[in-house]
């Protein structure tokens, strides 16, 4: 008997043991939210591709690009460098054996590759959140994909193009590597036509209502916060802090600065294995995304109508942009409109046109419905790191495309590939359907209701100080 006794306290010390390798997932989640590598997002694009439209010629161009990867923000890097004392504790807990209550830790291969994990950033402050090599690099790739997909219409004629960026370092220096990669790497100077339009770019950070509606009221994140109190997302705090060798729920903070390197790190070396995402399930990385879409759909797309109306200034640009090109015979400089800018802006021009609309509104109890696991609108697909939005004009010959009826068509494109566009045929629409579809958006884009609060609060305020003046001096001469 004595054989059994040793045989059944060998299987309960193997299954308390028992090691779960995540790192080394055949088939890994890699949508990571507004911080998901572009070619994880685009399943391997950018695609190069010449897009040919039978019996059309492009003429024209109009292209809105997020920056590429970038090193953590400055109120990121305390939380993130920290995490060295925490893998220091992970592998104590390891050594030691401290995972009485689990059989589920993390592997020695994930163990191992944590060891080797060291905090790396030694940058200048003035250069926290700048474009990583990886971002630099893929940015001046994308842009030699587009290109390759339009030679006759990105030239390398300097005159054809007008770049504009947003004001800060890091969409600077995305425009900077595009315009590399389009001009064979040669560097930007004087003979190239470029502007900063932070108001058509990031129209929201002058918008003072929604500033105070949107940006600061705590209701728009009421639903992610109803989504991270269920007690399923409180469980995996727990598993996760188990899986690492803890016997207490690690902070939420301390997990989400682990999921925030993970996403980093996954980013920036796309064929590298994260070991901070060892610490996550698959279901883990869905809840994650899932967290982050719940304040980026009411912060800056569909869960705020105010959003919608954001969203006008890039519509309204591009409108204008066509426009030229269609009203004129001959060919108009710039050819090609090239506008560098953040996740925001995207989001809320793919709002503004009311791209990834689904039926069923994102909300912290909807999480596991069949509407929300198939949604559409995904922070991750729309706003990747690089993602882009692009209007090419068409000049079409009738007789050259039997389904193209109008002489000037227009290709909608998201992250390179046709947008979803009812009474359009694979994201080609007619300039008419252009002109009543978004140019009405256009037309009536002015953002007056941006300041209108403002304004009656400030004439409240000088009602109420005439009104105190008046009053005083009532009481002074009666």
């Amino acid at each position: 008997m004595d054989w059994i006794l040793v045989a059944f306290l060998s299987f309960l010390a193997f299954a308390r043991s028992q090691e779960i390798c995540l790192s080394g997932e055949e088939d890994p989640y890699l949508l990571f939210g507004t911080k998901t590598a572009y070619i994880f997002a685009n399943k391997g694009s950018p695609n190069t591709r010449i897009q040919d439209v039978p019996g059309c010629q492009p003429t024209a161009i109009w292209l809105l690009n997020r920056h590429g990867s970038h090193s953590p923000e400055m109120n990121e890097t305390a939380g993130l460098q920290a995490l060295t004392d925490l893998r220091n504790n992970v592998i104590t807990n390891y050594r030691n054996g401290n995972f009485r209550n689990t059989n589920q830790r993390i592997c020695t291969s994930d163990l191992n590759l944590l060891e080797r994990w060291v905090w790396t950033s030694n940058q200048n402050p003035s250069l926290a959140g700048d474009l990583t090599s990886d971002g630099y690099i893929s940015t001046q790739q994308l842009a030699q994909a587009w290109k390759q997909k339009y030679p006759g219409l990105l030239t390398d004629n300097r005159h054809d193009y007008l770049f504009k960026y947003a004001e800060d370092l890091r969409s600077s220096t995305t425009f900077r590597a595009f315009a590399e990669g389009l001009f064979k790497g040669q560097p930007v100077g004087d003979d190239v036509s470029k502007e900063n339009d932070e108001k058509t770019l990031r129209p929201y950070k002058f918008c003072s209502v929604w500033m105070r509606d949107v940006e600061q009221n705590n209701n728009t994140l009421a639903q992610k916060n109803t989504f991270e109190s269920k007690q399923e997302f409180r469980d995996m705090i727990s598993n996760i802090s188990r899986r690492l060798g803890f016997n207490y729920d690690m902070e939420k903070r301390v997990v989400e600065n682990i999921y925030q390197m993970c996403r980093y790190d996954k980013a920036w070396n796309v064929t590298q294995i994260s070991p901070w995402c060892a610490a996550f399930t698959k279901e883990d990385l869905k809840k994650f995304e899932y967290a982050e879409d719940l304040e980026m759909y009411y912060k800056y797309s569909y869960g705020n109508e105010m959003n919608e109306k954001m969203g006008c200034t890039t519509v309204k640009d591009m409108m204008n942009f066509l426009k030229t090109h269609v009203n004129h015979d001959t060919p108009q400089q710039p050819r090609a409109q090239i506008q560098f800018t953040d996740a925001p802006t995207i989001l809320l021009t793919l709002t503004a046109m009311g791209q990834r609309h689904d039926l069923a509104p994102l909300t912290g109890d909807n999480y596991h419905t069949q509407a929300i696991q198939a949604r559409k609108w995904s922070s991750s697909l729309m706003s990747p790191f690089n993602a882009n939005i692009a209007a090419v004009l068409y000049k079409c010959s009738q007789d050259g495309n039997f389904q193209v009826k109008g002489e000037y068509q227009v290709l909608f494109l998201e992250n390179e590939k046709p947008m979803n566009l009812d009474g359009c045929r694979v994201g080609l629409c007619d300039w008419n359907y252009v002109k009543n579809k978004f140019g009405q958006i256009a037309d009536s884009c002015d953002l007056k209701f941006c300041n209108s609060a403002s304004a009656a609060n400030g004439y409240i305020a000088i009602a109420l100080a005439l009104t105190t003046f008046f009053s005083r001096f009532l009481s002074l001469n009666s």
